[in-house]
């Protein structure tokens, strides 16, 4: 049988060798020209399941339902610019197909004409995207890398490695198996502090479509862009197994407004580590986030009031400076009345000002808190570990349990401007100005204790454990 790659090459003389050539030269080796930056996993093992559903080489690329990159030119050696090839080929794809990037040991190279907002892959204007996987052959970091030429775009202007434009709902379309470098700069300052702020990675741009896609990242590493490494302007994304770090500016940047599909954004075994502005930035509209890992993000991690509904569970961030999580307050326009926050399971370790601050403000919070564990707190331009102010309140149930240990310059807990926190069991242990603090607000709880039950009670992720090719989840 002919296949599809054998019908290209035969008409276009692939590589200019012919037919015959191509055949006998497409699984030659090509130069090691991997990125300094890009940082290898070791892969998880795998079930006999998982191994046997990876890609197996050109016995699965010859498959009448998978599109070759190759057939369109790409030659992943690091060196020819394959953005043009890639997006013809994911173009390219019917509902149902494959587009299949085999393993390199350089990178597929993305150039920029250095005319100003510009996209390395641009989809969503041309075609019609359903039922399209774009599909790494192997789940591993740096196996299929897209890198971003240095020096190639205008850092003057937004750029972009990957943008989905929202003229239309992408319906069932998956990105898996994938690392992509945007080459930033070691050293490079933070976007909010004077660095670069001219790259995202990957965004989902608001469009006429209005929200209500279907938009699956699985298995990906977004690292070492200057401007954020995802950002999603519309509801019906899924990040899967991904990693979001390095960037300038923020990790994960949910911004979408409509709630057509809810919740908005999905973040499952996610990490975000090292970004120069937050490592979850969440604007509007709802995300659940469940199984997250956060490290040493400059700006912690964040809500805004104009958000609709948050839930966190399962979540451990060390070292994010600024705090683990914060309300931020800009703005008043299309601020819900009431706002829906849940954290469950979550350990906070070393933040540099309090570990968890809830405080309304503009709208009222009603907050769901369970299970939240905060250590070793130097407070600075705060009062607490914990902190509850200005119409936040939890249920009226006293249920569930905090821990706080370890605060400098302030007390366990703070409660204050008219908030009220109901807890079921209260440990502390040294906390410098006492377990808790109340000034207008109202903390409840059934049982109190000065001890420390040690560290992670909750059993939160640790940094190997989510995030891109981490666990069995990976294939």
């Amino acid at each position: 049988m002919v296949t599809r790659r054998q019908l290209i090459a035969t008409a276009s003389g692939i590589g200019s060798v012919g037919f015959l050539g191509y055949l006998l030269s497409r699984d030659d080796d090509t130069p090691d020209t991997t990125s300094p930056n890009e940082t290898g996993t070791p892969m998880p093992a795998q079930t006999p399941a998982e191994a046997e559903s990876e890609p197996r080489g050109d016995d699965f690329a010859d498959r009448e339902d998978v599109v070759d990159v190759r057939e369109y030119g790409a030659a992943g050696d690091g060196q020819t610019d394959d953005s043009g090839a890639i997006t013809e080929a994911i173009r390219a794809a019917a509902p149902g197909e494959t587009v299949y990037l085999p393993r390199t040991e350089a990178s597929y190279l993305l150039s920029f004409d250095g005319t100003g907002e510009e996209s390395a892959i641009k989809l969503g204007t041309e075609t019609d995207l359903r039922g399209v996987t774009v599909l790494g052959q192997v789940p591993e970091a740096g196996a299929q890398t897209l890198r971003v030429e240095p020096g190639s775009y205008d850092t003057s202007t937004p750029n972009w490695v990957l943008q989905l434009v929202a003229q239309q709902r992408f319906q069932d379309l998956t990105f898996r198996n994938l690392t992509i470098d945007g080459s930033r700069l070691s050293g490079d300052a933070a976007a909010a502090r004077g660095g670069e702020d001219a790259l995202t990675g990957v965004l989902l741009r608001r469009g006429s479509a209005g929200g209500g896609h279907s938009v699956a990242f699985e298995n990906c590493l977004v690292q070492y862009c200057s401007a954020s490494a995802m950002r999603f302007e519309e509801s019906g994304v899924v990040c899967r197994n991904v990693t979001a770090r390095g960037s300038g500016r923020h990790g994960f940047n949910p911004v979408a407004g409509d709630t057509t599909v809810d919740p908005g954004f999905v973040g499952e075994s996610i990490s975000a580590v090292n970004n120069g502005g937050t490592g979850i930035d969440h604007r509007r509209g709802t995300a659940r986030l469940d199984g997250v890992y956060t490290e040493n993000n400059r700006s912690g991690n964040k809500w805004k009031h104009h958000v609709r509904r948050l839930e966190v569970r399962n979540h451990h961030s060390v070292r994010d400076r600024n705090r683990g999580w914060r309300s931020n307050h800009t703005g008043t326009d299309d601020v819900p009345d009431t706002q829906q926050i849940v954290f469950n399971n979550i350990l906070v370790e070393q933040p540099e000002i309090s570990g968890i601050r809830v405080s309304g403000n503009d709208t009222e919070i009603a907050c769901d808190f369970d299970n939240v564990e905060v250590r070793q707190t130097d407070v600075q331009n705060s009062r607490a570990g914990v902190v509850f102010s200005r119409n936040a309140h939890t249920g009226e149930a006293t249920e569930g349990r905090i821990v706080v240990v370890g605060t400098e310059n302030g007390g366990g807990i703070f409660v204050g401007g008219n908030a009220v926190l109901n807890v079921g069991t209260f440990d502390h242990y040294q906390n410098e100005e006492g377990p808790y603090i109340t000034e207008s607000g109202v903390l409840n709880f059934d049982t109190i204790e000065n001890t420390d039950p040690g560290r992670n009670v909750f059993g939160t992720p640790g940094s190997g454990s989510v995030g891109a090719f981490s666990g069995s989840s990976a294939r």
